[in-house]
């Protein structure tokens, strides 16, 4: 909590201040009158009474400023309202998104990192049975393989930026869309225009499959993405995607952005909401 407080007050230190200002005078206005009428004479303890008005004024300022693990907004002139929260995408309720590559590979290792959230998902969510992510691919991409490559390992199908699977499991159905491309040593490796593209045509099955139920996704391009840009820029990148997306058409009624712990000091939810609320 401490940790999370001197966030806050590095994030907006006048924000703090002004607080603490507000807080005493609001103090001061309130209780000098409940005292005068009650014939409350403080006297000889005037300093604590001081001391104690600053130290709750403290408090409030501490709650005015602490950081926002969630927000929601809805998108101007559309049906569509936007979720960002910090937790756990599969614990989420609703359709959720997965990124892979333009291979879809599945083995885990390599080319699939484990620790990558495609990796987790089959893992965790398939019980490590990869034929359940094969079979959906196969049936649902047979000729749409734009190459095939030789690869010292993984698929040699590859598909373009922006196809999009469904693979429906335990009453859960997610999205895999080929974000990124993968180099000779199964490195992944995009950039905003592919990140914008590689959107498009998830928004487009998810118009198309999603019935306007909740959409659940990461983070897009953060981690073994490789996109290089830092992640409040990513979330823009994403929410400006997702605003020309539903400008064009209705796409659900909300979509919920899943963020990680470990981009907690790094994103200001707060600044987010205010900019496109």
């Amino acid at each position: 909590m401490i940790k999370n407080i001197l966030l806050g007050i590095s994030r907006h230190p006048k924000r703090f201040l002004l607080a603490i200002a507000f807080g005493y005078a609001t103090l001061w206005t309130v209780l000098e009158p409940i005292f005068s009428i009650l014939d409350i004479k403080p006297k000889g303890y005037n300093c604590c009474y001081l001391i104690a008005y600053i130290l709750v004024s403290i408090f409030i300022a501490f709650f005015v400023i602490y950081p926002k693990s969630k927000v929601s907004f809805p998108l101007k002139n559309t049906n569509t309202k936007v979720e960002i929260e910090f937790g756990d995408l599969f614990a989420s309720s609703g359709h959720k998104v997965i990124s892979a590559s333009e291979y879809f590979d599945s083995k885990i290792g390599k080319p699939v990192s484990p620790n990558s959230l495609q990796g987790i998902f089959i893992n965790r969510i398939l019980g490590g049975h990869t034929d359940i992510f094969d079979n959906a691919v196969n049936t649902q991409l047979s000729g749409k393989e734009i190459e095939t490559v030789n690869r010292v390992d993984g698929k040699t199908l590859k598909y373009e930026i922006g196809t999009t699977i469904t693979i429906n499991h335990n009453q859960s159905l997610y999205f895999v869309f080929a974000l990124t491309n993968t180099d000779n040593d199964c490195n992944a490796n995009s950039t905003p225009s592919l990140m914008l593209k590689a959107l498009d045509g998830l928004w487009n099955k998810v118009r198309i499959e999603g019935n306007g139920t909740d959409i659940n996704l990461p983070l897009i391009g953060n981690g073994l993405s490789r996109i290089g840009l830092p992640q409040t820029q990513l979330l823009q990148l994403t929410l400006i995607s997702l605003l020309k997306s539903v400008k064009e058409r209705d796409l659900s009624s909300t979509i919920r952005i899943i963020l990680t712990k470990d981009v907690f000091e790094k994103i200001d939810l707060e600044i987010i909401k205010n900019n496109w609320k």
